[in-house]
């Protein structure tokens, strides 16, 4: 064991910073021999065998590829749940689990909340709220059935109770069976232009078509879920966006233009205007 986490972190430290190097490393051993971090520690003397010391050679290659690690072993963690991903779906990032928090330290004392998550890919934002709210019925909008088809194993996966729907945002003709107290979302929000500044991992490897949109029109998945929005929430029900950090004062105009109060930008733990949110006024519906 001692010999293959030297050699893991050997050929990944020209890839990752050293605390990533350490993390992958454990994460990796633990996937091919299953042996916890924990375990790893206390099984430092145990060798590996030639099946599992080709696995990690195989690993580490595909990583090498700058493939996510996420990708490779096929689940990452989010929330404390286990969520199982496919280049179908965006790898759940931190900063949407700090949306998610945000939602649930609001609204976590509410029962039966109606709720609606629009471009749901893994299913983590609307899996998350069905385990942490109380009782609430929440729905969940996608327009790529691979990922529906994902969501709902991470749902059954997890014990959630959510529906799914694959259908496009964009379709004028799209009815859905609300009102909802909250929606939430986190659209495609990376213009063109910034492709330049992604890393490999995220440009080669994950969806372009939950990642980028048009620099004519950033914010066209805002302006529409806004929009339509205001018809499917109930009178003092909260839209929830995580944003692009660089248009966030756009977003925020953008929703006060549509007609909504308490807008909100909120910063992420980096410290990036990373959230937006607005209320329906009560006296609108």
């Amino acid at each position: 064991m001692i010999e293959t986490t030297a050699y893991l972190r050997e050929q990944l430290a020209a890839i990752y910073d050293p605390e990533e190097t350490r993390a992958i490393s454990r994460w990796v051993i633990e996937h091919v021999t299953g042996y916890t971090p924990a375990q790893q520690i206390l099984a430092k003397d145990t060798p590996i065998d030639p099946q599992q010391r080709e696995a990690i050679r195989t690993i580490v290659r595909r990583l090498k590829q700058h493939e996510p690690i996420q990708y490779i072993v096929g689940e990452c963690t989010f929330h404390g749940l286990t969520f199982s991903v496919n280049p179908s779906v965006l790898i759940p990032r931190p900063e949407t689990g700090e949306l998610v928090e945000h939602i649930v330290q609001r609204h976590g004392a509410a029962h039966s909340l109606r709720v609606l998550d629009i471009g749901t890919g893994s299913g983590c934002i609307a899996i998350t709220l069905s385990r942490r709210l109380l009782r609430p019925q929440v729905m969940a909008l996608d327009i790529s059935a691979e990922a529906i088809r994902t969501a709902q194993g991470n749902a059954e996966r997890n014990g959630a109770q959510v529906r799914f729907v694959c259908a496009d945002l964009l379709d004028p003709h799209l009815t859905l069976p609300g009102p909802f107290d909250l929606i939430v979302s986190n659209p495609p929000y990376v213009r063109m232009s910034e492709k330049s500044d992604m890393a490999p991992h995220v440009l080669d490897y994950e969806p372009h078509t939950a990642l980028f949109v048009s620099d004519d029109d950033p914010l066209l998945f805002y302006r529409s879920i806004a929009r339509r929005a205001r018809g499917w929430l109930t009178s003092g029900g909260w839209l929830y966006f995580e944003i692009n950090a660089a248009l966030s004062t756009e977003t925020a105009a953008l929703l006060v233009a549509e007609g909504y109060s308490d807008v909100r930008i909120s910063r992420d733990m980096e410290g990036k205007n990373r959230f937006a949110e607005g209320r329906v006024e009560k006296s609108d519906r």
